[in-house]
């Protein structure tokens, strides 16, 4: 970042705090604000299931029935590699 665009940067940063040390706007002390609407999470997928799906779609399964796992390597190749029966490559 260039040095007038820090400086630029550092006097919006100081300027919204001494508005706001003058001014302070609390959250509850506004009229008219947004109501906060409830999630159901009843549909969405728990953490074991998503590591699930990763599990599966990052695999192919050959027809011998050896599994393979893609990997990039620092070129940004990919390539893939036989899963042993112990879940290493």
């Amino acid at each position: 970042m260039s040095i007038a665009l820090k400086n630029a940067v550092k006097i919006v940063t100081d300027a919204i705090a001494v508005i706001n040390g003058r001014f302070p706007i609390k959250w509850e002390d506004i009229t008219n604000k947004p109501s906060i609407p409830d999630i159901d999470i009843s549909d969405y997928y728990t953490e074991q299931e998503v590591d699930a799906l990763f599990k599966i779609r990052h695999q192919l399964t050959a027809p011998d029935g050896s599994i393979w796992e893609p990997s990039i390597d620092n070129d940004g190749k990919i390539t893939w590699e036989k899963v042993n029966d112990s879940g290493t490559r």
